[in-house]
């Protein structure tokens, strides 16, 4: 395999787990891109092939935090968050992201009716805004969010008690 492989397949498993804990720490959607892209581009320097996905996981949220901290201090934003209590919440809100979660996800995504799977397709495959999500499946912008948090709360139940079992 070579490095550039290498480098497809980690970011397949994490550049999504990235992002959304650096919007946990408070970045905003476009920062959370660019230094999701910034700890990747380091990853392809440094190129590490973690012993496991959660210790790859691990490292690769530590490298974002260090440039999510570089990037607040350059702009001199203040800081008001413990990264330390956010990380412990990090990991008590995530246990066990590793392969078997995202098995269980695939296993309950595909026991769906077919318009809660339609309207996350729609907004989390495709990248939708939920007005967009609203308009593709011709409701009102409020029902599709409500759907769309009905069928999270579901996976959210389904994966949990699949990873228990």
């Amino acid at each position: 395999m070579t490095q550039g492989d290498t480098l497809i397949r980690l970011m397949k498993e994490h550049q999504a787990d990235v992002w959304r804990y650096l919007r946990f720490l408070g970045a905003e959607p476009s920062t959370a891109d660019d230094v999701t892209q910034d700890t990747f581009i380091y990853m392809y320097r440094r190129l590490i092939d973690g012993d496991s996905r959660d210790s790859t996981g691990a490292y690769l949220r530590k490298a974002a935090k260090h440039f999510y901290l570089n990037r607040l201090r350059a702009s001199k934003r203040e800081v008001a968050l413990d990264f330390d209590a956010a990380d412990t919440i990090w990991e008590a809100l995530t246990p066990g992201t590793g392969d078997d979660r995202i098995d269980a996800l695939e296993r309950c995504l595909d026991k769906l009716a077919e318009r809660a799977r339609r309207a996350i397709d729609l907004k989390y495959r495709d990248g939708r805004k939920e007005t967009e999500v609203a308009e593709a499946m011709d409701t009102s912008a409020e029902a599709a969010k409500a759907l769309l948090k009905r069928t999270r709360e579901q996976l959210r139940e389904c994966v949990e008690r699949q990873v228990k079992q």
